[in-house]
């Protein structure tokens, strides 16, 4: 081997140990933690922004909680601002790629009642017609309404005796027997609980809880609470960062002789 290669490999691995270092620190500032058993992202998720992008923000919310409600469209803002140069970024689904998605999980609270789960299901249902789009559109909605704390959406919102359905139909879902079939069917209770399992095992505790993860290597950052939009987006980019680092230094300790 020639000593340029070996040159730039001691160069190339000193960058990475200076940033594993030094960066740390700062993602951690928002009490982030390591999201080792967080699912990647799944055919049955609802995807928004570019399907392929590098990096995966997750939010677990519950449609009843007062602080998810103060996160509101952070997540959305998140991607829109991270893809601003990218051709495609703010399609739902479409098979475009990007530096940042988001998906959202449900976990609804079993303090929060009723309201909280047929929120939930009605999500689903919504996605079901509507697809992505829908169902941000739903919850979105849903979320800017509510009283929370499983109060529901109040009577002087001006929803009718079905509110949720109602919002429901003006995020997408036009056949009104079939969202009735699918907000009552047992399955989509299933599926409430099974995002709500799946959470639990991840390491979620609450809602909001934020997770933040590379979709190329599986590297996860996870943290809880209604963070601030520049809060997330530091971590977002020491997680890039990070990535790069690594990629360069296997591309450079890989060198020829």
């Amino acid at each position: 081997m020639t000593i340029r290669p070996i040159f730039v490999a001691v160069i190339a691995a000193a960058a990475a140990f200076a940033l594993a270092a030094t960066a740390t620190p700062a993602a951690a500032q928002g009490g982030w933690r390591s999201g080792a058993l967080v699912a990647p992202v799944g055919t049955g998720d609802r995807v928004y922004g570019p399907a392929e992008a590098g990096l995966t923000l997750i939010v677990w919310l519950d449609p009843e909680c007062p602080y998810c409600k103060q996160f509101g469209q952070t997540g959305e803002k998140l991607v829109d601002a991270n893809n601003a140069n990218t051709t495609g970024a703010n399609t739902t689904g479409a098979n475009s790629t990007g530096k940042l998605n988001l998906i959202v999980r449900l976990m609804p609270l079993p303090f929060h009642g009723e309201p909280a789960i047929a929120a939930s299901a009605a999500s689903l249902c919504v996605a079901e017609q509507a697809g992505a789009a829908g169902f941000y559109r739903f919850l979105d909605r849903y979320l800017a309404l509510t009283a929370t704390n499983g109060r529901g959406i109040p009577a002087s919102a001006g929803r009718g005796s079905d509110a949720i359905g109602s919002l429901a139909q003006e995020a997408g879902a036009s056949d009104v027997p079939a969202l009735r079939t699918c907000r009552r069917a047992p399955e989509t209770l299933r599926r409430v609980m099974g995002e709500s399992a799946a959470a639990e095992a991840a390491g979620v505790g609450g809602t909001p809880s934020i997770a933040i993860r590379n979709n190329r290597t599986g590297d996860s950052l996870m943290a809880d609470g209604a963070i601030p939009q520049d809060a997330i987006q530091s971590a977002i980019d020491w997680l890039a960062a990070r990535s790069a680092a690594k990629s360069t230094s296997g591309r450079s300790t890989s060198g020829g002789s």
